[in-house]
């Protein structure tokens, strides 16, 4: 395969695996593609929404001739499991590829990595793919972080003003991105698995939290341009935000269309002694109806893991929630992140104000990212800081009057 053939192979699964992250439930956004001895496409297909096919198995619906001179290329490890579909690797089997390209092992105990025996004794040739490995890592890093550890990949986001302040000193609610970069905002959204907002977010602005796109944002929206020049190679935090926005313009359609199936949980923390008002839990009840099922979840900030949930508010968020409240004391910050691993959430957004920095300051790993957008044009010189901004700096990104920063945190001592 020449070298353009080879590129854009690598292009289309990068594609691939941006239109899977954040539908596919629990599992991994898997992309694969097929070509001939000369690097043409066959087909190409990405991991569906959850319950679905696999990359593979949607990948050979589409192609239905067996030929011993096709190439396979797959970002994860095809499964060799019964889940809610057979195993794919007896699937690529069956249709006898000539050669199999693989990103990363998968390291689902279920799966038995490595073992590539069958596909030697078949006649195909496997072996992994390192730039095949890292144009998927940015979709697939959630996945690898939760089986490996139990926990989502965590994002800890802010937008600030140009001195780097989160919100006025009477943190009074007022905007603080720019329009120009609403719609890649969106999109990240759509990514993630859940986005999660503390006490004072919730009481303050009564958020909503759900994905969506409309014309006023596709209008605004302003190209992003990569400042930092260098990045490590393995760079998932980057590679995501890059794909934002590069193919912000490309998918939003197709995003909008599927605006159901990209939708995130909706994590709530609660102050039992400041509750949300009934415009907050009216706006969830018809998110709920618009949507059609129940993606909120809610955490109450307690001094006692055994203190009640008073019967109204319990009442309120199983109108909204599959679960029930999780009681959570302030040093709970591991508890919170296992719960919403134990659920399936392979990716994490926090909307940060001051809770999640504390909350989670001794969770955070090398792997985790802080994004902070931040406006050139917007001032609030007397406002509260967002504490992220000395953090070692990965990538730095342009968006109109927008400063975008990726930055990896310190590990607590």
């Amino acid at each position: 395969m020449n070298a353009e053939k080879r590129k854009e192979t690598y292009s289309l699964h990068s594609l691939l695996g941006f239109l899977a992250m954040g539908k596919t439930g629990a599992n991994p956004p898997v992309s694969a593609v097929l070509s001939n001895s000369e690097g043409s496409i066959l087909a190409s297909a990405h991991t569906q929404n959850y319950g679905g096919n696999h990359a593979e198995r949607e990948l050979y619906s589409k192609s239905l001739n067996t030929n011993s001179d096709e190439f396979l290329s797959v970002s994860l490890e095809p499964c060799t499991h019964f889940g809610k579909t057979p195993p794919c690797r007896d699937l690529v089997i069956e249709r006898n590829p000539k050669e199999i390209k693989i990103g990363w092992k998968d390291p689902n105990p279920l799966v038995q990595s490595g073992d590539w025996e069958k596909y030697f004794q078949a006649g195909i040739s496997v072996s992994l793919d390192p730039m095949l490995a890292k144009v998927s890592l940015p979709f697939l890093q959630g996945f690898l972080t939760r089986v490996q550890t139990e926990r989502p990949w965590v994002w800890i986001k802010s937008a600030t003003s140009r001195e780097g302040n989160f919100a006025s000193k009477d943190k009074k609610k007022e905007r603080v991105s720019s329009e120009e970069v609403d719609l890649a905002l969106q999109l990240l959204r759509a990514k993630v698995d859940a986005i999660a907002v503390g006490p004072g977010t919730v009481v303050t602005d009564s958020p909503s939290l759900h994905f969506r796109i409309t014309d006023e944002m596709i209008l605004s929206q302003k190209p992003g341009i990569r400042i930092t020049e260098l990045e490590p190679f393995f760079e998932a935090g980057s590679g995501l935000i890059s794909s934002i926005l590069q193919y912000t313009k490309d998918t939003a359609e197709i995003h909008r269309l599927e605006e159901n199936r990209y939708q995130p949980y909706r994590v709530f923390v609660l102050d039992p002694n400041h509750l949300p008002s009934p415009t907050f839990f009216k706006k969830q009840i018809e998110l709920t109806e618009k949507f059609g099922e129940k993606k909120c979840i809610f955490f109450i900030l307690s001094d006692e893991e055994s203190n009640p949930i008073p019967i109204e508010l319990e009442t309120q968020i199983q109108s909204v929630s599959r679960f029930e409240g999780v009681n959570l004391l302030p040093s709970d910050g591991g508890k919170f992140l296992e719960i919403l691993g134990g659920l399936g959430i392979n990716t994490l957004l926090c909307e940060s104000g001051n809770f999640f920095p504390s909350f989670l300051s001794s969770e955070l790993t090398d792997t985790d990212r802080i994004l902070e957008i931040r406006n050139e044009k917007k001032s609030l010189p007397e406002g509260i800081p967002f504490v992220y901004q000395n953090e070692l700096l990965i990538s730095e990104y342009q968006v109109g009057s927008n400063r975008i920063f990726i930055r990896k945190p310190q590990r607590s001592t």
